[in-house]
C-alpha cells in the first residue's frame, strides 16, 4: 500500500513538474500575451472580486471576536447535529458562505478547526455544503451581467443553495467525538487591526490564484491546446462554442460562463450548464479553497469528489425546476 502511494506521489510530482516547465516555456515564447492576460486577471480580481470579498473577510473575522457565533451555534446545533452530525457552527459557516461566496466557507471552516471548535472529521463533512458561490456573483454577474436574465440567475441561485445542503447529507459526519457547544471567541488587543491584516493576506492570495489561472486558461485557448477535445466533442454532436465554454469553466468559472453567455443555445441548456459550472467552481476556485481546507488534512481528491457531486445535484435540481416553470 505504501509503495503504491509512493508511486502515485511520484507520478503526481512528475505531472506537476511537466506543467510548470510547459508554463515557463510558454511564457518565454509568447511573453507579451502572457503579461497581458496576467494583467487582465489582476484587473478582474481588483474590480470584481476585491470589492465584494474583502468586506466579508474583515467582517467575518471581526465577528469571531464577539459572542454572535456562539449564539448562532447553540440555536442551530439541534438541526445541524441531526442532519449532518456537526455542531451549530456549521449553520453559521453555511450562512456566511452563501452570503459572501467562494472561498469564505473554506476559510471559516479552517479558522474554526484551528480554534479547536471542530474536529478534522467534522470540518471535512462541513466542507461538502459550505463551499458555495454568492448571490452577488450568481444574480448580478451571471444572471444580469452575462445572460441579461434575472430568471436564469434566480433559478441557478436556488438550485445552487439547495444542492449544497443535499450534498452535505452524502458526506454526513460519522465522527463520534463530541466537542463542547460553547464556541470560544477570539482574543486580541486590537481586533480591527488583526482582522484587517488577516483579511488582506487572504484576499491577496485569492488574487494570485485568479490571475495565474486566468493567464493559464487564456494561453490554453490561444494555443488551441483544447482543439483535439473540442473536435472529438463536435463529432459527438456537441456545439463547439458550448464545448469551449464548458471546458473553460472547469478551469476558471467566470471566463467559462462569459463564453457560454455568447453561445447561441437555449435558455434551459444555458441554465443547466451555469448551475453545473458554478457548483463545481472550477480549478481556480478549488485552488483558493484548498489553501484553507488542507489545514485539516482534507485530501484534494476528496474535495474534488464533493464538488463533482454538488455540481451534478445542482444540475438535477435545476432540471426539476425547469420542468415546472
Amino acid at each position: 500500500m505504501t509503495q503504491s502511494k509512493s508511486k502515485n506521489q511520484v507520478f503526481i510530482n512528475f505531472l506537476y513538474i511537466i506543467f510548470l516547465l510547459i508554463s515557463i516555456i510558454t511564457l518565454v515564447i509568447i511573453p507579451k500575451q502572457a503579461i497581458q492576460t496576467f494583467g487582465q486577471g489582476i484587473n478582474l480580481w481588483a474590480t470584481k472580486v476585491l470589492p465584494s470579498l474583502l468586506p466579508f473577510f474583515i467582517l467575518t473575522k471581526l465577528l469571531s471576536y464577539t459572542t454572535f457565533v456562539n449564539t448562532i451555534g447553540k440555536f442551530l446545533s439541534p438541526i445541524t447535529q441531526k442532519l449532518y452530525g456537526v455542531g451549530g457552527v456549521a449553520g453559521y459557516i453555511y450562512f456566511m458562505s452563501i452570503v459572501s461566496g467562494y472561498p469564505v466557507g473554506a476559510k471559516l471552516t479552517s479558522d474554526f478547526y484551528e480554534n479547536q471548535v471542530l474536529t478534522s472529521g467534522q470540518a471535512k463533512s462541513i466542507s461538502a455544503f459550505t463551499s458555495t458561490s454568492g448571490p452577488l456573483f450568481i444574480l448580478g454577474t451571471v444572471g444580469i451581467g452575462f445572460f441579461n436574465s434575472s430568471k436564469l440567475g434566480f433559478i441557478v441561485l436556488i438550485s445552487h443553495l439547495i444542492s449544497a445542503l443535499l450534498n452535505g447529507l452524502i458526506y454526513r459526519n460519522k465522527d463520534n467525538i463530541k466537542i463542547s457547544q460553547a464556541i470560544p471567541t477570539s482574543t486580541s488587543n486590537n481586533p480591527l487591526s488583526d482582522s484587517m491584516y488577516n483579511s488582506i493576506i487572504s484576499i491577496m492570495m485569492v488574487g494570485g490564484f485568479i490571475a495565474i489561472f486566468y493567464m493559464a486558461l487564456s494561453l490554453i485557448l490561444q494555443l488551441n491546446i483544447l482543439s483535439p477535445v473540442i473536435t472529438l466533442l463536435s463529432k459527438l454532436g456537441i456545439n463547439e462554442q458550448v464545448s469551449i465554454a464548458t471546458l473553460s469553466g472547469l478551469v476558471e468559472v467566470t471566463t467559462g460562463l462569459s463564453i457560454l453567455s455568447k453561445s447561441n443555445i437555449s435558455f434551459n441548456l444555458a441554465t443547466l450548464l451555469s448551475s453545473f459550472l458554478i457548483s463545481f467552481g472550477g480549478l481556480s476556485i478549488h485552488a483558493q479553497a484548498y489553501c484553507y481546507l488542507k489545514n485539516f488534512k482534507l485530501k484534494y481528491s476528496h474535495f474534488l469528489i464533493q464538488k463533482v457531486t454538488h455540481a451534478i445535484i445542482s444540475a438535477s435540481v435545476t432540471l426539476v425546476i425547469l420542468l415546472f416553470i
